[in-house]
Order: structure tokens, then C-alpha cells, then sequence
């Protein structure tokens, strides 16, 4: 029984570390980020059928191998909080729309010059005019049905104030800076963010320009990779807007 103990609790941890290091081994380059996805999905179900024996083992240990209870308890419980891991991705797609490209501003969103030329499945041009996989909607009719709140900002303010507290707020982020700086008619501020686990690299533009006595402040979040981003560019955006509102 406590070699079936053992055996079992180092099955368990073997597959949670596996879910574990699906993202990092993508972002340091060790394998392509399908392939990370790919083994979350393998590794899922036995994780949670080894977690359910492991909990069932830790109820035995307790009455016939005591030394053995915690691990048995670790293990079941580190699969199991492994196995929740594609659960959570999964409902997060089903919970935004299929598309990976959002902006403020569909007859003109803001151009991605600065990481145009990085590596990247996805093309630095907006395709709000395709149709969004899984959908009967376009890319852009997407964004407006899932995030209406999402839409151009307008400040009383000079070009000039509203770049130097857009800039601050991305940097406050912890996006990389790429440029920065006026262009004819306004200001632009390129960044890239980079997803702490899998290491997703996705650009954030934010493009200010004169109107009448104020400025309108525009925003365009796009993942360089994946075709879901389940929901993280706009929840960069979300948040961009709401730190901008709020800064001194």
C-alpha cells in the first residue's frame, strides 16, 4: 500500500509540474506555444483523475501509512490545482469573443510600427472587416457586441500633458516602451507587454491628437500570436483607460 502511495503522489506532482512548465518552457523558447497548449490538454485529465487518488490516499494513509498523508494531500491537491488550469482557459473563450485585436477606433485604429517587424503569426494590420472564427460577426462587430465600453477618451488637456501621463501609465503597467514621441498631427506611444507564464508578447499603441480644445486619446491592443486572446487585450485596454482617468 505504500509503494501505491508513493507511486501515485509522485504520478500526481510529475503531472502538475508538467502543467506548470508548459508556459515556461514556450517562453524561454524550449518548445513552440501549440505545444505548451498541447501538453496543458494531455496532462489535464489524468491530473484530475490522479488528484481524486491521491485525496482517496490520503484517507488511507491516515489509518495506515501516516508518514505518508502529506504527500498523498501535496500531491492530490498540486494536480488538482493543475487541472483547473485549461478549465479556467476554457471558460475564458467561451466568455469573450474568438479575436484577438482591439481598439478604440475602427475606421482608423492606431498602427503598429514599432513591432511590425517582430516575430509574429499575427499581421500588424487591423482586420476588423474579417469575419471572427466561431462567430457570424466580423472582428470588429466582435469587439462592439463583447466591450462597448471600449471607445476613444476625450481630455481637456494639451498633447503634450495627455503623452507624458499616457506614457506614464504604460510604463506603471510594466509594458516595454518601444517609442514614443510626436508625430505629424499628435503623439504616439508604442509598448509591448509580455504575459508573465506562457511569455505572449502583445503591442499596445496609444495614439493622442488635437480635438478642438481638447485631445482624443486612442488605444490598440493586439497579441502577435494565438487567434484567442481570452480577453486579455481588452482587459489591457480596460485598464490602461481607467489608470488614465484616474492619474494625477
Amino acid at each position: 500500500m505504500k509503494f501505491l502511495i508513493w507511486l501515485v503522489s509522485l504520478a500526481a506532482i510529475g503531472l502538475a509540474l508538467a502543467i506548470a512548465v508548459a508556459g515556461p518552457g514556450t517562453k524561454f523558447g524550449l518548445w513552440e506555444y501549440g505545444d505548451g497548449l498541447g501538453i496543458i490538454r494531455k496532462a489535464a485529465l489524468p491530473a484530475m483523475v490522479a488528484a481524486g487518488i491521491c485525496l482517496a490516499a490520503f484517507v488511507i494513509a491516515l489509518f495506515s501509512a501516516r508518514g505518508l498523508a502529506a504527500l498523498a494531500l501535496v500531491a492530490g491537491l498540486s494536480a488538482g490545482a493543475a487541472a483547473m488550469v485549461p478549465v479556467k482557459m476554457k471558460a475564458a473563450v467561451d466568455a469573450n469573443p474568438f479575436i484577438h485585436d482591439i481598439t478604440t477606433d475602427f475606421d482608423n485604429p492606431p498602427q503598429i510600427v514599432s513591432g511590425a517587424g517582430e516575430q509574429r503569426n499575427n499581421p500588424p494590420e487591423y482586420v476588423g472587416a474579417e469575419p471572427a472564427p466561431r462567430s457570424e460577426l466580423t472582428t470588429a462587430e466582435a469587439q462592439r457586441e463583447a466591450f462597448p465600453d471600449i471607445e476613444t477618451m476625450r481630455v481637456a488637456m494639451s498633447v503634450e500633458d495627455a503623452a507624458a501621463k499616457a506614457s506614464s501609465v504604460v510604463t506603471d503597467m510594466g509594458m516595454k516602451l518601444l517609442s514614443d514621441g510626436p508625430v505629424e498631427g499628435g503623439w504616439i506611444i508604442e509598448a509591448a507587454d509580455t504575459s508573465f507564464w506562457f511569455g505572449f508578447v502583445d503591442d499596445f499603441v496609444v495614439r493622442i491628437e488635437p480635438d478642438g480644445d481638447d485631445v482624443k486619446v486612442d488605444v490598440r491592443s493586439k497579441s502577435r500570436v494565438g487567434a484567442s486572446d481570452l480577453g486579455a487585450n481588452a482587459a489591457r485596454v480596460r485598464a490602461f483607460m481607467a489608470a488614465f482617468e484616474s492619474a494625477a
